[in-house]
């Protein structure tokens, strides 16, 4: 506490992952794969601030990382409403996936093969969002962004205004307004189901030999909890998410769609996820994950391993994540 209406909260988020792939560049590969300082704050009523670095990756196959502002925001509230005004390097707006919180995922990692953005920083840009609610039943995020323009990258210098927005309705439960969403929510949110749809689109997003490309897509999705209540061995709980995506862009022309799941026991928690890419004109890609994990002190300690097998190559996967 700084103040009556002023606070500053300091956190650290450690993940570290150890990987096991036979055609990789290294067979056996221990690296870093967050390395988060992440600052916030509330300056006065109203008025919240939002910093976050990472190393990410570092140490994987060899290479080294650099400590990158990976967000950094102010959020305004307008009026005195459940309605927001955000500027500066945010999160893309586009799925309850994508603009989950690292801290609260449901496996090890995002489900970052069916993501497949183009002119983004992690899945951030530049920009002004606009988020908030009605009635705790329909949240919304919608934004303007800049479209980025990475060293190296393929953005097209005339490229228009990128736009990009999601809509989330609670069939039941309470729908979720923050700055990140919550994918495993531990039971703490009693049962819920929430559904929506996003869209992200920018004209002559991309240079080409062949002229610019325009980048559009759109998603559905949903996520959802359910209590099946108390055994000799603990509180048991279900959490099932998916989602479907239709991408045309330089990176990629097609679908792609996932579901996953966790059936947790008191601390420990079995999951499977089956994920499908499939590019037009060419032959879709299937994978299924299979994990265990364990809850020690809630996401401020867990760890788990996963399997991963189907038309990629195989994949062990083992993390452990720290949130202090």
């Amino acid at each position: 506490d700084l103040g009556d209406e002023s606070w500053m909260q300091l956190s650290f988020l450690g993940q570290a992952h150890f990987a096991h792939m036979d055609n990789a560049p290294a067979e056996n590969d221990f690296y870093l794969r967050r390395g988060r300082f992440i600052l916030a704050g509330q300056i006065l009523d109203g008025v919240k601030f939002f910093v976050e670095t990472d190393n990410d990756n570092a140490g994987k196959y060899g290479n080294s990382s650099s400590m990158d502002i990976q967000d950094a925001f102010i959020d305004v509230r307008i009026a005195d409403s459940s309605h927001w005004v955000e500027v500066g390097l945010i999160i893309l707006p586009f799925s309850l996936e994508n603009f989950s919180s690292a801290t609260s995922l449901l496996g090890l990692d995002y489900n970052s093969e069916v993501i497949k953005f183009t002119n983004h920083f992690v899945w951030r840009d530049y920009g002004v969002s606009f988020h908030g609610d009605f009635g705790k039943k329909i949240a919304y995020r919608t934004g303007i962004f800049d479209g980025y323009d990475a060293a190296g990258g393929s953005m097209n210098p005339d490229a228009g205004m990128r736009f990009t927005g999601h809509i989330a309705y609670s069939v039941f439960g309470e729908v979720e307004t923050g700055w990140f969403y919550t994918q495993d929510k531990l039971a703490k949110k009693g049962n819920y189901l929430t559904i929506g749809a996003g869209v992200d689109n920018q004209c002559d997003a991309t240079a080409s030999e062949a002229g610019a490309i325009d980048s559009s897509a759109w998603a559905l999705n949903f996520q959802s909890g359910l209590s099946l209540g108390d055994t000799d061995f603990g509180a048991v709980d279900l959490t099932v998410n998916g989602a479907f995506y239709d991408w045309d862009n330089a990176v990629f022309n097609g679908a792609t769609a996932f579901v996953e799941a966790g059936l947790r026991v008191d601390k420990a928690m079995g999951t499977v996820k089956v994920s499908n890419q499939n590019p037009d004109g060419s032959d879709d890609t299937t994978d299924v994950t299979i994990g265990l994990h364990y809850f020690l002190k809630g996401h401020n300690v867990r760890g788990g391993v996963e399997f991963r097998t189907g038309d990629s190559d195989d994949m062990i996967l083992a993390g452990i994540q720290f949130l202090l």
